[in-house]
C-alpha cells in the first residue's frame, strides 16, 4: 500500500484545530517523521526550550515517547513532557494499520503554583534564567481536563476519516507496489535506477514518473527514506552493533551511515537506539 500524505490540506485541518481550541497540533508519520506543525510560531516557552540543545533533545525524547505509546498500544496515549506540559497522540490507522499520528498539547492542565521547583530545576539543567523561563511558562494558557479530553475526541474521530476526505490517499497500484517490494527486499544493495528498471521491466521515465505520483519524492530520496527506515527498525528491534547495520541497508561506509542518519533523522543511529530503550 502507498501512503501519500496531502500537507497542504492536512496543515488546513491542524491549522483549523489550532483555531478552534488553542491547542498546538502536529503530523508525524509512521517512522515518526514529523510533517506538519501549526501554530508555525510556538510557544515563548517551548521555544526558549528549543533554543538549547539540551532542551531540544529532551523535547524530541518526549515527542518520540507518546508516538511510540500510540505504536504500541494503536489507541490514544497522553503524557506529561520533560517541562511539565501536558501531550496527546493520536494513531490514524487505517484497519489495523497504523499511517501516522496527530499529536496536540504542550499546555498546563494543574496549578502553576505548584510548577515553580520544576521550571527552577528546569532552568538549572538548561543554563536558562530561571525568571525569564518563570515568566514564560506562567504566560501559557491552562486547560482543565474537560476540555483536553474533548479535543481529544474529535481529534480522534478526525483521524479516522483522513483518506475518505483525501487528507490522506492510500493507493495499491500494482507498479509502485512491486517498486516498493523491490527496495525493501533489496535495501542492503546498490538499489540504481538501472538496477531497479531492469529488475521489474520499465523505463526510467515510468520509474520517476510513479515515484512522484505515488511515492510524493523522487526515486532517489524515496531509497533514502526506505534505508533510513529500515535502519530505524534494526536499531529498536535487535541489538546487532551499530557499525554492522550501515550495510545492511546498502551503505558501505559507517562514517557516511552516521552523517547520513543524524541528517534525517536528527540525531546519531546511537543515541537514537538509546532513546528506544528509554522508559518514560
Amino acid at each position: 500500500m502507498v501512503i501519500n500524505f496531502n500537507i497542504e490540506k492536512l496543515d488546513k485541518l491542524l491549522y483549523d484545530f489550532y483555531r478552534i481550541t488553542g491547542l498546538t497540533v502536529s503530523l508525524w508519520d509512521a517512522h515518526l517523521n514529523m510533517l506538519s506543525y501549526q501554530p508555525k510560531e510556538m510557544s515563548g516557552f517551548c521555544r526558549k526550550i528549543r533554543e538549547t540543545a539540551d532542551g531540544k533533545y529532551r523535547c524530541f525524547l518526549s515527542d518520540m515517547a507518546v508516538c511510540k505509546e500510540c505504536a504500541k498500544t494503536g489507541k490514544p496515549a497522553m503524557h506529561i513532557c520533560h517541562a511539565g506540559l501536558v501531550d496527546n497522540a493520536m494513531p490514524i490507522k487505517f484497519q489495523d494499520e497504523i499511517l501516522g499520528y496527530m499529536m496536540f498539547g504542550q499546555v498546563v492542565v494543574s496549578n502553576k503554583e505548584k510548577s515553580s521547583e520544576r521550571i527552577k530545576a528546569l532552568s538549572e539543567q538548561l543554563g536558562i534564567d530561571y525568571s525569564e523561563l518563570f515568566s514564560l511558562y506562567n504566560a501559557l494558557d491552562v486547560y482543565d481536563e474537560e476540555k483536553i479530553f474533548a479535543a481529544a475526541n474529535v481529534l480522534k474521530m478526525s483521524t479516522r476519516y483522513l483518506w475518505l476526505s483525501e487528507h490522506i490517499e492510500l493507493k495499491y497500484d500494482s507498479q509502485a507496489a512491486q517498486i516498493e517490494k523491490y527496495v525493501r527486499e533489496n535495501i542492503s544493495g546498490e538499489l540504481s535506477v538501472k538496477e531497479i528498471c531492469s529488475e521489474l521491466g520499465i523505463s526510467k521515465n515510468r520509474l520517476y514518473k510513479i515515484s512522484h505520483e505515488r511515492f510524493g519524492m523522487p526515486i532517489g530520496d524515496y531509497i533514502s527514506s526506505a534505508r533510513i527506515a529500515e535502519a530505524k527498525r534494526i536499531l529498536t528491534s535487535t541489538a546487532i552493533p551499530i557499525n554492522q547495520i550501515n550495510e545492511m541497508v546498502g551503505i558501505s561506509d559507517y562514517n557516511y551511515f552516521s552523517k547520513f542518519f543524524k541528517m534525517h533523522a536528527g540525531i546519531s543511529p546511537r543515541k537514537y537506539r538509546k532513546n528506544s530503550l528509554i522508559e518514560f
